[in-house]
């Protein structure tokens, strides 16, 4: 079976579906993205991704080509060729191409042209999170060499894929990235630490992404039973020297670190908090 793929209002077969080479999202990375998560065929927290990409366009001055009705309308056509019940939709948005090339001109930094944004979006399969309640993972740590604009949902990744690939060849999931020797966040997720019973994750700011589990986790899961959190910036070594570290993100929900540059964590083989958060997310979704 061939997945579909939605282009400025039409579906094609996977094999079919083809973007200019002229549209700034291949030349410049100059676009955004959403990737929302469906479990057991119902999205999650669409609504907040939602808004999420309303800011990242406005942060990029590139207007929502559609409205909400008209995004959700679009979203449902595509849909209904996924038979899966776990995926995840893929939403991107870039500048497009000039609507017209009259001086010549195919390449130009500056977006001084008027364009036809492009809209695409794609759906792809993803495990099950319920039979993840034991899982956990692996971390490595590198710089964190991005921009300074890390909290638009930008689909200029290059640093994040050349880190999460050097990650992958030393046996581990994720990257967690230090800048000035403060952990900032993961190549594709959120970072936490607990310490003396207490939760630590960095504050909002330009240089992490407001991830959208991220707050359900803190909100739904976190406070909502009872633990104790702090929106503090923490170092590496304070990193490497917690009770228990665990990540966010839109697919894996929340996972547990067991090792961090292949050392072990503190408390790996007693980690209940990251656990039971763990658990508790999972039926919040199920």
């Amino acid at each position: 079976m061939i997945n579909k793929v939605y282009i400025n209002g039409d579906i094609y077969d996977a094999n079919d579906a083809k973007v200019s080479i002229f549209d700034r999202g291949y030349l410049f990375s100059d676009g955004v993205y959403e990737l929302i998560p469906y479990f057991d065929s119902k999205p999650f927290l669409m609504e907040e991704h939602y808004l999420r990409l309303q800011r990242s366009l406005e942060m990029i001055e590139l207007e929502n080509p559609y409205n909400k009705d008209k995004w959700f309308a679009n979203i449902e056509k595509l849909l209904k060729s996924c038979h899966f019940e776990n995926y995840y939709l893929y939403i991107q948005v870039t500048r497009g191409m000039p609507r017209n090339f009259d001086d010549n001109i195919y390449r130009e930094h500056a977006a001084t042209k008027d364009y036809q944004t492009c809209i695409s979006m794609f759906y792809s399969k993803i495990n099950s999170l319920k039979n993840k309640k034991t899982l956990s993972t692996k971390a490595i740590t590198m710089e964190d060499k991005r921009w300074m604009q890390c909290d638009i949902k930008s689909v200029s990744l290059l640093y994040n894929s050349y880190a999460k690939t050097i990650a992958h060849k030393k046996g581990a999931y994720e990257a967690i990235l230090v800048r000035d020797g403060y952990v900032t966040e993961g190549c594709s997720s959120n970072v936490f630490i607990i310490k003396d019973n207490i939760i630590y994750t960095s504050p909002e700011s330009n240089l992490i992404l407001p991830g959208v589990t991220r707050l359900f986790v803190i909100n739904d899961v976190i406070k909502d039973n009872g633990y104790n959190i702090r929106f503090e910036s923490f170092s590496e070594d304070e990193m490497l020297n917690a009770d228990e570290i665990f990540i966010t993100n839109s697919t894996q929900g929340i996972l547990p670190i067991t090792h961090v540059n292949d050392k072990l964590v503190k408390n790996n083989n007693n980690s209940k908090i990251s656990q039971k958060l763990q658990e508790i997310f999972i039926s919040k979704i199920s």
